[in-house]
């Protein structure tokens, strides 16, 4: 019956099922906008919960979310509560804009270094987990599905809106949950869990995960890339060699100097050689929506780097529309590729490497959020591009075209640091 299913249920619902009592502590909830979140206790023991309203704005994720989530995480860490994020979500808030964006950026900063510090956090998949969203899924330790559950970096009708019918039908149900669904996505991880749409087989998944959830257990992040690599091979999307480059982009020319040995891997731009500069140089700088084989192949990079030369500095280029709206890269899950390069690059911040963004064309969506919240500066060069995602994109979800920010927006929202 409906009223017992967990991707029918409301934010309220899905957390009175999961608490002992039924009940946040205190007896209140705090809700702001679409998310309400509070503490409470799970198996015996306290925990932090959140979760979305998909009734509002199709549970998206704007600037009060952001903060009230933020809030939670450092309370949470503060406390030694464990947490339970009930997930169904469209992503950042496309119509606030910017706004959101800046503010996506400053919640999954905290996230990212709050899982490096080894907050437990588990991820409950209720029907939509898409965009940022699936980002936040993807950097939880675990993940719980059930078969009504789909999770994408892109969801169905941005895939379309950018790829075509061709890349996917957002009409075509079976062809989305074949792709996307909970069972899919469970093949990709087998610390990830189906288990029966109702609220009292979500209670005991997450009461399990509880009882053995530990805040002293380390994220391996070496052992976390060979597990994507595989992954990627598994799919035929196997890495190729390095290849010179010629020439570079007079921009770039300015930046970093002469003698600095620079390749491309996979669309990725590689420049390191200590010998001449103190810096290493690596980034998206084509143009073309980021993959999973290029996130992985960045990550790689970085991971190298820390590993021969520790504490050296790191800049970033990007200039990409987002990341890449594909079956091929929706079916290797695309969004865990792109939470894994973040939390790759925020080791690097933690580890003492100055992290450098800088946006030399277009960036926008989990890419650009992926990039940036781990660095410590995000600059903008001239012709620089940031926007929530490409227009053709936000034109279809919104079913409006909307203005493109201009610096001084940049600023103000902080998914600028510095204009040159």
């Amino acid at each position: 019956m409906a009223e017992n299913l967990f991707s029918a249920g409301t934010p309220a619902q899905r957390i009175r099922a999961l608490l002992d009592n039924g009940a946040l502590t205190g007896g209140e909830t705090h809700a702001h906008g679409s998310l309400i979140a509070g503490t409470g206790v799970v198996g015996g023991r306290e925990v932090s919960v959140m979760a979305t309203d998909r009734q509002v704005a199709g549970g998206s994720l704007g600037v009060a979310e952001a903060q009230a989530l933020s809030t939670l995480l450092e309370q949470s860490h503060a406390a030694g509560r464990p947490v339970v994020l009930c997930l169904d979500s469209a992503g950042a808030r496309l119509d606030e804009g910017l706004a959101a964006l800046g503010a996506f950026r400053q919640l999954y900063r905290h996230m990212l270094d709050l899982r490096l510090a080894g907050l437990p956090m588990l991820a409950l998949i209720g029907r939509d987990c898409f965009g940022g969203a699936s980002m936040l899924a993807a950097t939880c330790a675990k993940r719980v599905y059930c078969e009504s559950s789909r999770l994408g970096m892109s969801g169905p009708a941005v895939i379309q809106a950018l790829g075509g019918a061709t890349e996917l039908d957002a009409t075509d149900a079976h062809a989305i949950t074949a792709l996307m669904g909970g069972a899919a996505r469970v093949q990709l991880y087998q610390s990830d869990q189906l288990c029966e749409d109702s609220f009292h087989d979500f209670r005991h998944a997450a009461r399990d995960w509880v009882a053995g959830a530990d805040a002293t257990a380390q994220l391996n992040l070496h052992h976390q890339h060979t597990r994507l690599g595989t992954r990627l091979l598994a799919n035929g999307m196997g890495p190729s060699p390095p290849k010179n480059v010629e020439a570079l982009p007079l921009v770039l020319q300015e930046i970093i100097p002469p003698g600095v040995e620079v390749h491309k891997m996979d669309g990725v731009l590689v420049g390191r050689n200590g010998n001449t500069s103190p810096n290493a140089f690596f980034g998206f700088i084509d143009g073309a929506p980021v993959g999973a084989l290029a996130a992985w192949t960045l990550a790689g990079e970085c991971l190298a780097l820390a590993d021969e030369r520790p504490g050296e500095a790191v800049t970033v280029f990007l200039d990409s529309p987002g990341q890449a709206p594909t079956y091929r890269d929706e079916k290797v899950m695309l969004s865990e590729f792109v939470a894994h390069l973040a939390l790759v690059l925020s080791s690097l911040r933690q580890n003492g490497h100055r992290l450098t963004l800088q946006v030399l064309g277009d960036a926008a969506g989990g890419i650009y959020v992926a990039l940036a919240a781990p660095a410590v500066r995000v600059v903008a060069l001239p012709g620089a591009n940031v926007q929530m995602l490409p227009p053709a994109a936000t034109a279809r979800v919104l079913r409006r075209h909307s203005a493109p920010g201009g610096v001084e927006d940049y600023l103000r929202t902080g998914v600028i640091d510095t204009l040159i």
